[in-house]
């Protein structure tokens, strides 16, 4: 009787289990509905859940976090973002903004599932004042493009906006000057140093928490001399490589000019020294050759050229990206902001590179950038001066690992998360910090919160409760309000 008692129990068990699946997918749908209904009535164009459209718009860039939308805005104007939010709020929908549509956790696809898109690829002008030379830009603008229609502005990110030109004239977001927002409210506002200065306090560092961007104005800057070069560096052995690493990261602490941007490339047959001077061929020759010297290299490869080549040359590919691009990929990666390495950290750094990472067969690389040290506009800043927390990082390091089989193995997460994790047990945790537009997947909330904001993130949790209280523009990893 009791055997006959537990099976009942099992089987009302299991019934209740498919009712409340039920229950949450009929919930879903409802959702869907609602929110496509309200697009449809406030005549925001949209991709139609189920279309060839819809399909092509939520294929991630990243094929290992794929995820479904409950619906896909497509404005044209700030009126249909305006409105494309207001129809998330009446449906209880969470909103998420695609720009590029690159972000390595999907983010631009909410990065989980039933999030209201706002697909930005027809919003994608670019003008600029003849007379303050201010270029204003929408948010689907990608880089490549906004390059051939100006020259010298790049990286345009509302997480940091690190590239070849930050040494010199600073991250992306610093040479920001203000912003129209839609807020959670599903009002346009202004941000900038003058206008709502804590809203414009937070875009720059943590932007995707706060609102949705329909318009930046960034200050521009003339185009300059440009000499892109590439040194290989020895890699025989430990001992070579960490050499390499401090003189690298030594050069970049006390002499580095402004000028002349760099990084370190290894990946699975090589090291490389790469990068790009602002300036004369000369200058840059007596820029370089202290390091050069140093680590004993004689050749290498320089060449003077325009500021579109550089862009095309570090882009390895076109700058002219038809509007309905495709480009996908199954990686994953990771990130480390540090000051100086101390000599534990190096050694181990290096250790892993040539006994473990030189075994893996999967296409791999790491970028060390020289992101801050002598002279460094990025440096100048102070780390509480906008959101983004590593102004003082001396590196910038980015982790990527592919498999070119179009899957990502289960079993491959280690590979990276090992390697971060020997090289911080050798330094004091309290100085580790990772870029968020290298969004870490592995990563539990609490860990992105500390890792990617550090001491900022206080602030931002005070202020996600004034401008976006319900929680209407979270995401995995996303600020939390207080």
């Amino acid at each position: 009787m009791s055997s006959i008692k537990a099976l009942l129990w099992l089987a009302a068990a299991a019934l209740t289990a498919a009712q409340d699946d039920t229950s949450q997918m009929c919930s879903v749908k409802m959702e869907r509905v609602t929110v496509n209904n309200c697009l449809t009535n406030a005549k925001v164009p949209q991709a139609s859940v189920g279309s060839d459209s819809y399909k092509f718009e939520i294929n991630p860039y990243n094929t290992r976090v794929p995820y479904t939308p409950a619906a896909v805005a497509m404005p044209t104007t700030a009126k249909h973002v305006q409105d494309a939010v207001k129809c998330a709020t009446q449906s209880s929908v969470r909103v998420s903004a695609k720009s590029g549509g690159h972000s390595y956790a999907s983010f631009g696809l909410g990065g989980e599932n039933g999030h209201l898109i706002v697909d930005f690829k027809n919003m994608h002008n670019v003008t600029v004042n003849p007379t303050t030379f201010v270029a204003t830009i929408q948010p689907g603008s990608r880089i490549g493009n906004v390059a051939q229609a100006l020259v010298g502005i790049g990286g345009l990110s509302l997480h940091g906006g690190y590239g070849y030109m930050s040494r010199l004239h600073g991250l992306t977001l610093e040479n920001l000057v203000s912003a129209d927002v839609v807020t959670a409210a599903g009002n346009i506002v202004t941000a900038s140093a003058t206008q709502n200065p804590d809203l414009f306090w937070a875009l720059r560092g943590a932007g995707s928490c706060f609102g949705i961007v329909v318009s930046f104005q960034f200050k521009t800057f003339a185009a300059p001399l440009n000499n892109i070069f590439s040194y290989n560096l020895p890699a025989s052995a430990v001992n070579p490589t960490a050499k390499s690493v401090n003189a690298v990261q030594n050069f970049a602490n006390t002499q580095q000019p402004p000028e002349l941007n760099m990084r370190v490339l290894c990946n699975s047959y090589q090291n490389q020294l790469i990068g790009v001077y602002y300036g004369l061929a000369a200058d840059f020759k007596k820029a370089i050759n202290p390091l050069l010297t140093e680590l004993a290299i004689t050749g290498g490869s320089t060449r003077n050229t325009s500021w579109i080549d550089v862009l095309s040359t570090y882009a390895y590919g076109s700058l002219t990206v038809p509007i309905d691009h495709s480009v996908h990929d199954a990686f994953f990666s990771k990130s480390m902001m540090t000051p100086l390495l101390p000599q534990a950290a190096v050694e181990a750094w290096s250790d892993y590179l040539v006994n473990t990472a030189r075994k893996v067969t999967r296409n791999w690389y790491i970028l060390m950038d020289l992101h801050g040290g002598a002279g460094s506009a990025v440096t100048s800043v102070a780390n509480n001066a906008t959101a983004y927390a590593h102004h003082d990082a001396l590196l910038k390091f980015e982790l990527f690992d592919r498999d070119n089989s179009g899957t990502y193995p289960s079993t491959g997460f280690s590979f990276l998360n090992g390697w971060v994790n020997a090289t911080m047990s050798n330094m004091d945790p309290d100085d580790m910090g990772m870029y968020i537009n290298y969004a870490d997947t592995s990563l539990t909330v609490d860990q992105a919160h500390h890792y990617y904001w550090l001491s900022n993130y206080a602030k931002l949790t005070q202020l996600k409760t004034v401008w976006d209280p319900k929680g209407m523009f979270n995401y995995p990893q996303g600020v939390v309000g207080s």
